[in-house]
């Protein structure tokens, strides 16, 4: 299934995407500019998670 590592990597990613889109729609601007900044945030926790964790992909192959 999933590792440890792996699970919360996806979920912090999920939770700093959504925070991040949800601060860019109050400060009242247009929807593609809170996706754009929300993939944008997700992509950069996606990238540092696993090296926080000490994590790279050949580990887990």
């Amino acid at each position: 299934m999933f590792s440890f590592a792996a699970l919360l990597t996806l979920l912090a990613t999920v939770v700093m995407a959504a925070i991040t889109c949800a601060l860019v729609l109050a400060a009242d601007a247009a929807w593609p500019a809170a996706l754009l900044s929300a993939g944008t945030a997700g992509a950069a926790t996606f990238r540092t998670v696993p090296r926080l964790l000490g994590k790279d992909r050949r580990e887990d192959e």
